[in-house]
């Protein structure tokens, strides 16, 4: 039988008991992911490899496979994957779109909010024997009724965001490459938007055009209190100069629930700024979500198997 490298413990053990139907099947066990070698090692003579983003499926990898045939890639992204180099392979490359769109966006919303009420902030100051008598001027955060909040690709994730915000009574306005006609909100060009927003939420995909998309000048034309989210990919912005605009007041704070790298040192001078918040890349993490992405990972190993067909072909 055709052998396939998961290289993580999935959700749900019938998921691999579904793939062994078809497949060997060899499951790296360890919390932590296989690196280089290790991956190497046991991809070796593989038909297919099921992946996550922590793995670095380049250039190097791929030549060294040559019996791979399909990569299916347990994300919605697939910049872990030299797309180039397998296309020239004729290897399958495989994601799972759509499933993580609501999680992502309702973590989206709860750091939004989060940065709004500052609650960091505030439980650290309790945690510190802050917290004295009441005091109207003591830590007062910002409405969102009213509130302009600027969306950064208009995608599914961004659309469901915007859909959220609405329910809040914000004022929605949004960036990409072209107009959407279904987007609740008002397209704007990019330096119309940082000036105008109390809020920025970055929900685009990362590629050479993307990767350090927001920078220092970018940040110079955000407003001084306004909040920046990012739940896309830590390369999208430029981190020292994020940490450069929060420490000379350019911007109000920042939510980032990706990094880069990832995981974030934690030393990182990120992590000791009050007005920063840091989650673990949890933009996909319900249990629901994660069991959705595994299946249609297994799927698309299936699908390719028996049919050469994969609905989720990404080249």
């Amino acid at each position: 039988m055709d052998k396939i490298f998961i290289t993580r413990i999935l959700p749900d053990v019938q998921l691999i008991n579904n793939l062994k139907e078809h497949f060997e099947v060899e499951v790296w066990e360890k919390s932590s992911p296989p690196n280089t070698e290790e991956l190497l090692m046991k991809s070796k003579d593989c038909w297919g490899i099921l992946t996550m983003l922590t793995e670095k499926i380049d250039n190097d990898f791929i030549i060294k496979n040559q019996k791979l045939k399909i990569i299916a890639n347990m994300a919605a992204g697939f910049d872990n994957i030299d797309i180039e180099t397998a296309k020239q392979q004729n290897i399958m490359v495989t994601n799972t779109p759509d499933v993580l769109t609501e999680s992502t966006a309702e973590l989206t919303f709860a750091l939004l909010l989060l940065m709004a009420k500052r609650l960091p902030e505030a439980n650290q100051a309790i945690r510190n024997n802050q917290w004295g008598p009441w005091n109207p001027n003591w830590m007062l955060g910002k409405d969102l009724k009213n509130a302009n909040l600027g969306i950064i690709g208009p995608g599914k994730i961004g659309n469901a965001v915007a859909k959220i915000a609405k329910s809040f009574s914000m004022k929605i306005n949004y960036y990409g490459r072209d107009p959407k006609i279904d987007f609740p909100g008002n397209y704007m060009q990019l330096e119309k938007l940082l000036v105008t927003s109390d809020y920025i939420s970055i929900h685009l995909s990362l590629n050479n055009e993307t990767n350090n998309f927001l920078n220092a000048k970018h940040f110079k034309k955000m407003k001084q209190d306004a909040i920046l989210i990012n739940t896309s990919r830590g390369k999208i912005i430029n981190q020292d100069d994020l940490l450069q605009a929060i420490q000379s007041n350019e911007i109000g704070g920042a939510a980032l629930d990706v990094t880069d790298p990832e995981p974030i040192d934690s030393s990182s001078p990120l992590l000791q700024m009050q007005n920063i918040f840091v989650s673990p890349h949890l933009g996909s993490a319900t249990k629901a979500t994660r069991y959705k992405m595994a299946k249609i990972a297994i799927d698309n190993l299936i699908s390719y198997k028996i049919k050469n067909y994969c609905p989720n072909a990404v080249i």
